[in-house]
């Protein structure tokens, strides 16, 4: 029988692979006992299952958001389930403030809180987030007058003054009126609107000239503030 050139060649392929089967492979394999055939098996399924694990991660995020959402609804609603007096509800991750009576909305602003940074001078250290939780209108002030803290001054770089320094005074920068929550918190005006709505704060609960304007008119001492 003749044997055709393309019968041939696939013979030499043929050949050519199990020589390099026994010459290459096996003599490897016995080498690094390392089943080269098997490890590439492997790392497939481990892609596989790697891919799996990132289409797991996206699926409980999406969760998660919505659960946040979830819990973020019910806490405004919550004060309004045992009261129908005038209170105050911030939700941080949205960057937005409620004025409500029982469940009915009297006004809703765009503010900034805290940023969650860290800064760390020494042994000293400072976090800057507005803490959750319920807090209650002590005083209100108008025209308020900053006292600008250590970390004020090591953020600019420049060195601190003594507690008495008129360096510490700064007027404009907490708008024209503020309500102290007590702890160093309040909620207050700015100078910086532009920033509402984004968590820049050290703190803090900024609010719009008009927004705490309103606030400052309306909201009694003895208010109810609740940050989630």
């Amino acid at each position: 029988m003749k044997v055709s050139f393309a019968s041939t060649i696939g013979i030499l392929l043929l050949s050519t692979l199990i020589v390099g089967w026994s010459e290459l492979y096996l003599p490897l394999r016995e080498s690094l006992e390392i089943d080269v055939i098997r490890l590439a098996g492997c790392l497939v399924k481990l892609r596989s299952r790697i891919y799996n694990l990132r289409s797991a991660i996206l699926q409980v995020t999406a969760d998660a958001e919505r659960l946040r959402s979830s819990v973020g609804a019910l806490a405004e609603q919550f004060p309004a389930a045992f009261s129908s007096d005038l209170y105050v509800v911030v939700n941080t991750s949205a960057n937005r403030l409620y004025v409500r009576r029982g469940e009915a909305l009297i006004r809703e602003a765009v503010v900034s809180t805290g940023s969650n940074d860290t800064l760390v001078s020494g042994s000293r250290r400072w976090i800057f987030e507005t803490p959750r939780g319920v807090r209650t209108v002590i005083r209100k002030k108008e025209r308020p007058v900053w006292i600008k803290p250590d970390w004020a001054f090591l953020e600019a770089g420049e060195a601190i003054p003594p507690w008495n320094s008129p360096l510490r005074r700064q007027r404009g920068v907490l708008g024209n009126y503020l309500l102290d929550l007590g702890g160093g918190v309040a909620i207050h005006g700015t100078d910086k609107e532009h920033l509402l709505g984004r968590s820049v704060t050290h703190g803090c609960i900024r609010v719009g000239g008009d927004d705490i304007k309103f606030l400052y008119d309306s909201v009694p001492l003895g208010t109810k503030v609740y940050i989630y």
